[in-house]
């Protein structure tokens, strides 16, 4: 270990140009860390490459205190070293962040794809998910064109990996019809599972479910169901959903914002006032009578399929 630290000392100091003690040197290189939900633990000796790369997002995530102020030069060359040294998967992928980002070291979008591409070759998922989200709409900065098609692949590859962050982009290529034909129902389904999922992008996903509702795609529009949805990322902080909140909660008569009273026959829509819904019933031009009524019948006839089901499971 003793030799370990001092060529590790040297590296990190040749190449980054940080002079850390022998002691802190020490105490990085004996670091073990938890995986696989804290089951299996990961030292330099055990697993050197995901060694590396576990401990250069320690730095970056400044869990090691000690190494600033250069811990990101630090984490960009921990990573280096998993990705170069021991062709760890996971480090090139790191590495590859690092230089479209410049964290720790001059920005190189175009490296960075190289790197991205030669982790996803050896099956790393979140890499797959980032090549797939810059192929939907091209790249400049990174030199890739736009290929939807082959981008949404990627993004199906990741969530067949267990990657749960490429489901979202999955969903929205869905209800978009991006690189797949447009199937809105399917993406909002998937949206659902997002939300079930509680992960980073739960809030992303419940403002995408707002706007289906809201414009009636791949589900009913239902305006009390989209400001219920948006509500729920608002209050996660998305700013896409703060802006979109006060458009859903518009009068559909007037179209002034925000609008507090549903129609209290469907409850699907909303108005300034019981004024502006009974103008909006009967108004020659797009009246609301009909799209209400039909809300209601499809209402009831849903609580009937669900009473039904309920009824065969209590005799089976």
């Amino acid at each position: 270990m003793r030799r370990a630290c001092v060529a590790f000392r040297v590296k990190l100091s040749r190449d980054t140009g940080t002079n850390l003690t022998a002691a802190d040197c020490g105490e990085l290189l004996g670091s073990k860390f938890k995986i696989k939900n804290g089951r299996e633990e990961v030292s330099l000796q055990s697993n050197p490459g995901l060694f590396y790369t576990c401990l250069g997002a320690a730095i970056m995530d400044q869990r090691l205190p000690f190494v600033e102020p250069d811990h990101e030069k630090v984490a960009w060359w921990c990573y280096r070293e998993a990705a170069e040294v021991h062709k760890h998967r996971g480090g090139m992928s790191k590495l590859a962040s690092c230089l479209y980002c410049g964290r720790g070291v001059t920005e190189d979008p175009r490296q960075a794809v190289v790197w991205f591409h030669k982790a996803a070759d050896l099956g790393d998922a979140a890499s797959k998910d980032t090549l797939g989200a810059f192929l939907l709409h091209g790249d400049a900065r990174a030199g890739i064109a736009q290929d939807a098609p082959r981008g949404f692949a990627l993004l199906r590859e990741a969530v067949e990996l267990g990657y749960g962050l490429a489901l979202y982009q999955v969903a929205r290529c869905y209800v978009r019809g991006e690189g797949v034909e447009k199937d809105a129902a399917q993406g909002v389904s998937l949206l659902r599972q997002v939300i079930m999922q509680k992960g980073d992008n739960k809030a992303e996903a419940e403002a995408a479910l707002a706007i289906c509702y809201a414009m009636g795609d791949g589900v009913e529009a239902d305006t009390a169901q989209a400001a219920v949805w948006c509500q729920k990322a608002v209050t996660c902080g998305n700013k896409e959903a703060i802006k979109n909140l006060p458009l859903i909660r518009r009068c559909n008569f007037c179209g002034t914002t925000p609008a507090r009273q549903l129609c209290n026959r469907c409850m699907k829509v909303r108005y300034c006032d019981r004024q502006y819904q009974l103008a909006h019933w009967n108004r020659e031009t797009d009246p609301h009578k009909g799209p209400c009524k039909e809300h209601r019948r499809r209402a009831a006839e849903a609580s009937q399929l669900e009473a039904g089901g309920a009824s065969t499971s209590l005799h089976q």
